[in-house]
């Protein structure tokens, strides 16, 4: 019976370590301003939106003299309402927002959108461009 028992132990353990990571990964998400033009080479920042904790982080990645922005929706950047926003500059600089800030922060359990650019300042005047539209049912199961 202890065999029995100590291998029922084992293939539960097995089971639950194999299923965990490809959980979490399922329900993160990637994001690139190179995406933009289909370029894997030209990115200038990255951006992770993580469901678990609606973690939203963005990294400048390039000393081009241009930061990257995003712009989170509650639903389609095309249909959606703007929550919030977030810029960083300076290559290496990132920022991050999550659920644990509170407010807009704590996103809605349904679809939410994403424009992540590239700006620079000119005159005084945040510009944007070579944005990327992105959206993600943030279902956290």
């Amino acid at each position: 019976m202890k065999k029995v028992l100590g291998v029922a132990a084992a293939a539960l353990t097995a089971v639950v370590s194999f299923a965990s990571p490809a959980s979490a990964a399922d329900h993160t998400k990637h994001m690139h301003t190179g995406d933009a033009y289909g370029s894997v080479t030209g990115w200038s920042g990255e951006g992770v939106f993580t469901e678990e904790g609606d973690r939203v982080h963005i990294c400048d990645t390039d000393a081009d003299g241009r930061g990257v922005a995003i712009y989170v929706y509650k639903g389609t950047p095309d249909t959606g309402n703007v929550l919030y926003s977030m810029q960083v500059g300076g290559e290496g600089n990132c920022v991050t927002k999550s659920a644990a800030d509170g407010g807009v922060y704590n996103l809605p359990e349904s679809r939410v959108g994403f424009k992540f650019c590239r700006y620079w300042v000119a005159d005084k005047i945040i510009h944007t461009g070579e944005c990327k539209d992105y959206d993600f049912l943030n279902d956290n199961s």
